[in-house]
């Protein structure tokens, strides 16, 4: 009985809070001492219904300290140090896979709250620029708005070319209409998209970090961006600059310039 009664000492009882309302991802969520003084809080990145209330909170134990909007859902929060100032506080990273020009940086400024700090934000835009159309992809919706292509003949054309190309070469217009697997369904997405612009732009799907020059856990470290036409990127922490990018399909590049 002496033994099960220490075994059981070892565990923790988990908080358990059926009204806390938070629905979020592992990817959502972060410790991180905000202020220096060795107190980490729990950074969650709330999605609230999934279109609307979503709110980046901070958590000191299970109080909530302070909340902020967001205005797109988020693919997740990171922390990492930016730069060398003293107390030794992290800033958070936060991106919107639905909108390419929602990232943000947010950086502790005192007490609980959350400064938004827009300085990077035309850095960030300028690196998810928007790409290069398919040539055979924008012939084949040019043809279709001026009916000289059915739409059955445009599902085939995309569809041949999501083979060639895969999925990420593709405009998310083209995307969803190969998701259209019927005539009819097809036919109603052709007359409600045609008489847009076709459009290539890539959005940030996952990031990390990678310590810029020390391995120490206080260290400057450099942001790194995944997105989904299967780009990587390495920034410099302070400036935002590409230090290098590479993609799956062409090797390692130089940062541009």
């Amino acid at each position: 009985m002496g033994e099960k009664s220490n075994s059981s000492e070892r565990w923790l009882t988990a908080h358990h809070d059926p009204l806390a309302s938070l629905y979020t991802f592992g990817s959502c969520m972060a410790l991180a001492d905000l202020h220096g003084d060795g107190d980490s809080k729990l950074i969650i990145a709330d999605l609230g219904t999934g279109a609307y209330n979503m709110k980046l909170k901070v958590y000191k134990g299970t109080n909530l300290m302070s909340e902020n909007t967001l205005i797109d859902l988020p693919t997740g929060v990171i922390t990492f140090h930016m730069d060398t100032t003293e107390p030794r506080v992290p800033g958070q990273f936060g991106s919107a896979p639905q909108n390419s020009n929602v990232k943000k940086i947010f950086k502790n400024l005192c007490g609980c709250g959350i400064w938004e700090l827009h300085l990077h934000l035309q850095k960030l835009k300028a690196i998810l620029q928007t790409l290069e159309v398919n040539p055979t992809e924008f012939d084949a919706w040019n043809q279709a708005r001026d009916e000289l292509l059915d739409v059955s003949m445009l599902y085939e054309i995309l569809d041949s070319l999501r083979q060639e190309v895969g999925e990420c070469g593709l405009t998310t217009r083209s995307q969803r209409f190969l998701m259209c697997h019927d005539h009819a369904s097809q036919l109603t997405f052709l007359e409600q998209h045609k008489g847009f612009l076709l459009k290539r732009q890539t959005v940030v799907t996952c990031f990390s970090t990678l310590k810029k020059s020390y391995a120490e856990d206080d260290a400057i470290s450099c942001l790194v961006l995944g997105t989904e036409s299967a780009n990587i990127f390495i920034l410099d922490p302070e400036a935002f600059t590409i230090l290098n990018s590479y993609n799956d399909s062409r090797g390692a590049s130089n940062p541009p310039g």
